[in-house]
């Protein structure tokens, strides 16, 4: 039996699993790389982003009209929930010098005519200025104040209409003849980590993957004892294929255990929705963890020094989550670098997880996704045996 194929093959399988653990437990750097530092990442980006929605955004009111009227609008403003009024005066200069200090993000400018204006039925103005380069304050304090504008607007208009002898609720409906129903779907409050998360988790355990996995690699090919460490210097070709597998076996257990560790607290801890079975997610996420694995083998024909993957893989992080298409659309992405992106496992697996894990999707629904993650699986499967191969001669 001993001498029979398949036994072989299963029995290279598992001693190359066996090793591959040994060895990655055996090593300090790489337990604190790949375990402890994956969590850690998980619940500091969970802690950052645990409150999803900018709230009071410091802003300060210059009000030259210094009126009933300004002052209600005022009031209206300092009472949304995404601004607070830091400051009102009739001061220009001191409330740039609010701006620059970085104290308040915008300055509502409300001129001295504004109530005689309205009072006579013509258009005030009103001037904001808000800090642009950066993009959620300015979203709150613009909206904040359009908000208030249009419920400004409409306590006008519903006031003139009683004036003409209609009742409250026809001077309302003269007002907006069609009411809109509108039901934000998946992420109701506009959370920024609930959609941002899940991306992030999937890109840092494929960066700290890699990592591992080139420290790993560099540190054998250093010491020139990658061959001798899983005995496959025989003859024997096609022992490197059993020889991945038994090491992606390795890799893939602790990503499936890592994973339900990272995504089964963090989820719970910080209440951050998970709307699919946790089962179909690992399915799901099986051909990922794999073309992540093969991916981090193949490039063991790059890093010859354990310094190498250490500092190389480092920087693909942020390049990994732009692709995703979650910081910036990937509908206007060039071509080009739409063809690019696909050469990070983590944009396709990113896709069909925040399917899965946000939107309600079931594993059918993914299945041209997962099949893609499956054919990139084996793209770098081949590309890991072609590079292992060229190791094996070569020595």
């Amino acid at each position: 039996m001993k001498n029979n194929l398949f036994y072989r093959i299963i029995k290279t399988i598992f001693n190359a699993c066996q090793v591959e653990l040994l060895h990655f437990f055996g090593d300090n750097a790489l337990r604190t790389t790949f375990l402890v530092f994956t969590l850690v990442v998980a619940f500091l980006n969970s802690s950052v982003y645990n409150n999803e929605i900018i709230e009071k955004t410091p802003v300060a009111v210059v009000d030259l009209d210094k009126t009933s009227m300004s002052r209600n609008f005022i009031r209206m403003l300092d009472a949304t929930q995404q601004v607070r009024v830091l400051s009102v005066s009739n001061d220009m200069n001191l409330a740039k010098k609010e701006f620059t200090q970085g104290k308040v993000f915008g300055i509502l400018i409300i001129p001295e005519d504004f109530e005689q204006k309205i009072s006579l039925g013509r258009q005030a103005s009103l001037s904001l200025y808000s800090d642009a380069s950066n993009m959620l304050h300015n979203k709150a304090v613009s909206g904040a104040t359009n908000s208030v504008m249009g419920t400004f607007n409409a306590q006008i208009e519903v006031n003139k209409s009683l004036h003409s002898g209609l009742n409250y609720e026809n001077s309302t409906i003269s007002r907006r003849s069609i009411a809109s129903i509108t039901k934000p779907l998946f992420n109701p409050y506009g959370g920024y980590g609930t959609f941002l998360l899940p991306v992030v988790f999937l890109v840092v355990m494929q960066t700290l993957l890699l990592t591992a996995i080139g420290v790993l690699g560099g540190t054998f090919r250093e010491q020139n004892k990658y061959l001798e460490t899983y005995n496959i210097s025989d003859s024997i070709h096609l022992r490197i294929i059993p020889l991945l597998l038994g090491r992606a076996l390795a890799y893939l257990l602790l990503c499936i255990l890592l994973f339900s560790v990272m995504v089964g607290s963090t989820f719970t801890i910080f209440k951050l929705p998970f709307r699919a079975a946790f089962g179909d997610v690992i399915v799901y996420l099986i051909p990922f963890f794999l073309a992540v694995i093969f991916l981090g083998f193949a490039l063991m024909g790059v890093f010859k020094r354990r310094e190498d993957a250490a500092m190389s893989i480092t920087f693909l992080s942020t390049p990994a989550v732009f692709l995703t298409g979650i910081s910036w659309p990937s509908v206007v992405f060039p071509q080009w670098v739409n063809v690019l992106s696909y050469a990070f496992p983590s944009t396709l697996g990113a896709r069909g997880f925040l399917a899965l894990s946000q939107f309600q999707a079931g594993l059918g629904d993914v299945k041209d996704i997962w099949g893609q993650m499956w054919l990139t699986a084996i793209f770098y499967f081949i590309i890991a045996v072609l590079v292992n191969y060229r190791l094996k001669i070569s020595q």
